[in-house]
């Protein structure tokens, strides 16, 4: 069967661009087809010899291993094996892809960027760069690598998120920015993939995720991207102060607000962990299973309930789905952003973090605003925080219980 060159199935604007650049930033959503467009590109430079020594380097080696290489528009992927110039090897203990032409390409994570220090390279690529946690530091290190050759460029492949540094990559000479919405690729997305973009329409995270807008920061809101950017860190592997936050919708339906089911921990040197975010649109006897499978998944010792309407139901709802949860229910008194205000100061002084990304709650966290819609996984949040931290600490007024 005879292979079709990339360039005649490809839309313009995933073919590099011809002209004196250092960087191709590929600033488009998901679905878009940026990492085919890269790995084609890379693929073409290796096999011509073009640029032999190419780093790879992802959020983490795993993702570099599992996208860039090995994923479906990965590079072992695209590369067609029975022609001998393109049939690689891949070493995986070594983080190597090697060509029959003497070409290589060195994986790396940002999360451990000072691997950059001392290899050169004359060419890479860079993926998914807005969710590094230290993005400026890794693009530091790796422009000080890229010193082989006449004029090393990079490939820049990412979902936008109003990071500084991306806008000052934009602005500079020497880089071609291109745009693109996952609805240019429809012909090759799944019906599953378009169908959930209904579900997203109208929202931030629409224009966000697939739209690739970037959205600038509200003056009015708590949290900035950058603090929310730089609070990812893995937690201890124990944890014995636990609480799940919950902030129930009492309606289930396309209308219906979101019960928010935020897990949350503390280590034993004061740091808390979000670390885990089940929130969904669901009937109460759906989301309170979930809260409740939350609760002994990690062996949590409070479920803390927001009980503005339905207190004493709420109560029964959950523990006719368990009766061993130790419920405390929280009544809310102050408004939205004087509850969430101490604990946006506590994210500031770098004593809370995020096991991992969680996009939906991150969103809500750097777009609420006064008199905005009800952000139900910001408070399940704020309320189990608030739980962990004594209210001496972020409180100035108590909190109405009932355990």
């Amino acid at each position: 069967m005879k292979t079709i060159p990339w360039e005649e199935t490809a839309r313009p604007s995933q073919i590099a661009p011809i002209g004196d650049w250092s960087i191709w930033m590929i600033l488009a959503g998901r679905g878009f087809g940026k990492t085919r467009s890269a790995a084609e590109t890379i693929r073409k430079w290796a096999i011509s010899g073009q640029y032999k020594r190419i780093a790879l380097i992802a959020n983490t080696i795993q993702e570099a291993r599992q996208v860039m290489v090995e994923g479906e528009s990965g590079l072992l992927s695209i590369s067609n094996r029975n022609n001998k110039e393109e049939k690689m090897e891949f070493f995986p203990s070594r983080r190597l892809l090697q060509w029959p032409n003497g070409a290589v390409a060195t994986l790396y994570g940002a999360e451990n960027y000072e691997q950059l220090r001392g290899p050169q390279f004359d060419a890479a690529w860079v993926d998914e760069f807005a969710k590094f946690i230290h993005p400026r530091e890794t693009f530091e290190q790796l422009s000080f690598s890229l010193r082989l050759g006449k004029h090393p460029k990079t490939i820049l492949t990412t979902t936008p998120r109003p990071i500084q540094f991306i806008k000052n990559l934009m602005a500079r000479n020497d880089v071609v920015t291109v745009r693109g919405t996952s609805l240019e690729n429809m012909a090759n997305l799944s019906p599953s993939f378009l169908k959930q973009l209904e579900y997203l329409k109208g929202t931030r995270l629409e224009a966000q995720e697939i739209y690739a807008e970037i959205l600038e920061e509200k003056l009015n809101t708590l949290w900035s991207w950058e603090d929310i950017e730089l609070c990812q860190k893995s937690p201890p592997h124990f944890l014995n102060n636990v609480v799940v936050g919950v902030d129930p919708a009492l309606t289930s339906g396309s209308n219906s607000n979101e019960t928010g089911i935020i897990v949350v921990g503390k280590d034993g040197f004061g740091k808390g962990y979000v670390l885990d975010d089940l929130s969904l649109s669901a009937p109460p006897e759906i989301w309170a299973r979930r809260a409740a499978e939350a609760y002994r998944k990690h062996s949590a010792r409070l479920m803390v309930v927001e009980s503005n309407a339905g207190g004493e139901l709420l109560i029964n709802l959950l523990r006719s789905v368990d009766d061993s949860i130790r419920i405390k229910t929280v009544y809310a008194r102050l408004s939205k952003i004087e509850r969430a205000e101490p604990i946006a100061i506590l994210y500031q002084k770098k004593m809370i973090f995020h096991a991992k990304q969680f996009p939906k709650l991150e969103m809500q966290m750097a777009t609420y605003e006064p008199k905005s819609k009800s952000p139900d996984r910001l408070d399940a949040m704020v309320w189990a925080m608030t739980e962990l931290f004594t209210a001496q600490q972020v409180f100035s007024s108590p909190l109405v219980f009932s355990a």
